[in-house]
């Protein structure tokens, strides 16, 4: 599909000036789409077809007749011969009337195309991009017109409409350039909130990671240190029950002081606090002997009497 054309590429193309081609286009002889700005937009084939239509129209007319030329004056008889059919006074006074409306016209278009100029070096000077003095040029083919700016209006005036049309598009531009700083900055901002969450969850993971490596250790450390405890209780109540004890009575002594041990030692103990609970065990078992005897040499004396 073809690019559509702005209203001054297609005075270009009909060699006409825009004003020619905003008269066509409210007349409905040349149709016209409109942008969201509101501009003019001339299909090329609608531009083609109303170009060739009027050279149709220029073959199908008939040339005029010459006009007749005056016969030079009769030297000999002294008289003038006038033109047949001679045009009225109200004829003349039409002509005269449509010559100094395309006068008017003419010098109307050439103050409005006087008046885009001066927009378009304002553009210049507005440091505004590219595109954007592009865009003001285009408003201003559709802006400029005598309606805005009417000739009764002086130079100061005209200035002033002027130049608030193009910096209108400035304070656009500078607020397209704000909205579109805030939402780079808002996108910024919600990348470094998103980076620190993710950051935040990682360092808990890995702090979860430590605790529970910290907590594996201290239980290893602990499961060792009570095999330690209870290895060094059962080295201790082997060495007292070296001697004085028969082989079925001491390895029955140390099972139980194993399971002792593993009851009742404790990862804070010392090996004094379990040397301490290994002769308790073993002088309670000894007491335990004592008086066993002590009751079977009372059970005997009383079978004897």
């Amino acid at each position: 599909m073809d690019r559509l054309l702005s209203i001054g590429e297609v005075a270009k193309r009909l060699r006409v000036s825009v004003d020619v081609v905003r008269s066509l286009t409210e007349s409905g002889q040349l149709k016209a789409a409109r942008t969201g700005g509101r501009h003019r937009r001339y299909k090329p084939e609608e531009v083609d077809r109303y170009r060739t239509k009027g050279r149709v129209r220029g073959r199908d007319r008939q040339p005029e007749p010459p006009a007749k030329k005056s016969r030079p004056m009769n030297q000999d008889l002294g008289e003038i011969e006038f033109e047949d059919n001679p045009p009225t006074l109200d004829e003349i006074e039409a002509a005269e009337a449509r010559e100094a409306a395309r006068q008017r016209s003419q010098v109307e278009q050439e103050r409005l195309e006087g008046w885009k100029k001066f927009g378009r070096e304002l553009a210049k000077y507005t440091g505004l991009p590219t595109e954007w003095r592009v865009k003001i040029i285009e408003n201003l083919e559709d802006f400029v017109t005598t309606k805005r700016i009417p000739p009764t209006l002086s130079k100061e005036e005209s200035e002033l409409i002027l130049k608030a049309q193009v910096n209108s598009f400035v304070n656009q531009y500078r607020e397209d350039v704000r909205e579109r700083q805030q939402r780079e900055f808002d996108a910024a901002a919600e990348r470094r909130r998103a980076d620190e969450e993710r950051q935040r969850i990682e360092e808990e993971r890995r702090q979860k990671e430590r605790e529970a490596e910290e907590q594996r250790r201290k239980r290893e450390e602990d499961e060792r240190r009570l095999e330690a405890l209870i290895a060094h209780g059962l080295s201790h109540a082997r060495w007292k029950t070296m001697t004085g004890w028969d082989r079925a009575e001491r390895e029955r002594m140390l099972r139980d002081v194993e399971r002792d041990l593993k009851d009742e030692v404790k990862v804070d103990w010392s090996e004094a606090n379990v040397t301490d609970l290994v002769d308790d065990i073993l002088e309670g078992d000894e007491d335990d002997e004592g008086n066993d005897e002590d009751d079977y040499e009372e059970d005997e004396a009383d079978d004897e009497n």
